[in-house]
């Protein structure tokens, strides 16, 4: 890839990334919720907890923003913490109704957003798009640990 293609190839992406988190701010504006409190609920269920810890590895969020995030989601009723019967020191974390009717109708917007970004896009394209952007992020993690294995 020459120069001036690359440029526009990471420029691309970095455009692509921010449009797109905008555009998710703003829907997710009148709801009251951040993309990282919609992530999380994504991860809950109604009936079954899931431990706080394992929630933030699943989310990819430290255990400190993990607090932060649910201390919010539990102020706005989304979520409610008991305590772990199998752990005294771990909670944990349930999805209230009101939890649940928030994350499943904002699931089926941002599925109605994924059809319309790659409306008039082939779909055998796509799939290139899908390919290329996963080795990068592979790529990616085998840098980070590379660099972590480095010290």
């Amino acid at each position: 890839m020459n120069c001036e293609n690359e440029e526009s190839f990471w420029s691309l992406i970095g455009m692509t990334s921010r449009a797109m988190r905008n555009y998710a701010d703003q829907q997710l504006q009148s709801y009251d919720l951040t993309i990282e409190q919609l992530l999380v609920l994504k991860h809950l269920d109604l009936a079954e907890g899931i431990p706080q810890n394992t929630l933030s590895q699943l989310a990819g969020k430290s255990p400190a923003n993990i607090t932060r995030i649910l201390d919010r989601l539990e102020k706005k009723n989304s979520i409610i913490r008991r305590p772990n019967p199998e752990d005294r020191r771990s909670s944990l974390v349930f999805l209230t109704d009101e939890g649940e009717n928030v994350r499943d109708e904002l699931v089926r917007l941002f599925q109605g957003l994924v059809s319309e970004l790659v409306e008039g896009i082939a779909p055998e394209k796509q799939l290139v798009a899908i390919d290329v952007l996963k080795g990068i992020n592979n790529n990616l993690h085998k840098m980070i640990i590379k660099r972590d294995e480095r010290g």
